[in-house]
């Protein structure tokens, strides 16, 4: 059984000093187990993934619709495979990107403790996109990869703030965030109490602060 939620909310977009108000929602996908703001409640599609070995994986496509811009979450199902192809995943799904179009930006960074890679690009219909490409670490269990992006005419205003919404939720739906010990291991962030120790479900680990 899928559950889904649509949570109201308002999210207010700055741009070049002039400011554009819109009504978004934070969606949420316990199924695959993401949330993310969209201007619509986003239809589904779904699909196939190749990956590095060759193997067919099963992919959602979750899209919405603004205007003259589109909004996408595309999930990559990658239970079952072995570790040393999920491990190179990431890298996998960037280098199809690169391949679309002109890559003008492209950083590291990390989304809720899980390694992230941003992408900005140009594509050959002069549109830009704003992607976000998310590997959780195996002790997540989540087993997918996560491609978000927003596309937008070159007229438009640029759609960085869509793939910076997204998170991640376990199957209670807390919210699932980590850390990284001196060893490099990661570790569950549950709560706000700074220094709090916890044990969830075999999960140990010290509660972290965001400042």
């Amino acid at each position: 059984m899928r559950f889904v939620r649509f949570i109201p909310a308002v999210l207010v977009l700055i741009f070049s000093g002039s400011s554009l108000a819109l009504e978004w929602s934070e969606y949420v996908n316990m199924e695959e187990r993401f949330a993310v703001n969209f201007p619509a409640a986003p239809t589904m599609e779904e699909g196939s993934f190749r990956s590095q070995s060759g193997a067919m994986l099963p992919t959602r496509i979750f899209t919405a619709v603004n205007g003259p811009s589109t909004y996408s979450v595309t999930v990559v199902d990658y239970s079952g495979v072995d570790a040393a192809e999920y491990d190179g995943a990431m890298d996998h799904a960037v280098e199809m990107i690169r391949r679309r179009g002109d890559i003008t930006s492209e950083n590291d960074a990390h989304y809720e403790g899980m390694p992230t890679r941003m992408i900005q690009m140009t594509n050959p219909d002069s549109t830009r996109s704003f992607l976000a490409v998310t590997l959780p670490p195996t002790v997540s269990h989540l087993d997918r990869l996560y491609i978000v992006e927003g596309r937008a005419p070159a007229s438009a205003p640029p759609p960085g703030l869509f793939q910076q919404s997204l998170s991640f939720r376990d199957e209670d739906g807390v919210r699932l965030r980590y850390g990284t010990d001196v060893d490099g291991n990661k570790f569950r962030i549950i709560g706000d109490t700074c220094g709090f120790p916890y044990t969830r479900r075999g999960e140990r680990g010290v509660v972290l602060c965001d400042y």
